[in-house]
């Protein structure tokens, strides 16, 4: 699912994750757990993994360079009714 992530913007630019926005809805996120960085085997297009805590669960946002944004599985609480 490709979604809005709003990001604390230092020196560096998009540095962390802060709200997700899905269906016009914003989740703030609560807190960063892990970051991973990572290759696609086909493209070989990096990107970035991370795992934070929103609305009381855990979900995991791939990011691209070009500010792709996706979450990855199916968190119950965070998909539009």
């Amino acid at each position: 699912m490709i979604i809005k992530v709003r990001f604390y913007s230092g020196y560096k630019g998009r540095e962390t994750p802060r709200a997700i926005v899905v269906a016009g809805r914003e989740y703030p996120v609560d807190k960063v757990i892990w970051r991973k960085r990572g290759q696609d085997k086909d493209t070989r297009e990096p990107y970035e993994l991370v795992r934070c805590r929103v609305a009381g669960q855990e979900v995991t946002l791939r990011i691209s360079p070009s500010g792709e944004c996706r979450l990855l599985g199916r968190p119950r609480l965070i998909l539009p009714a």
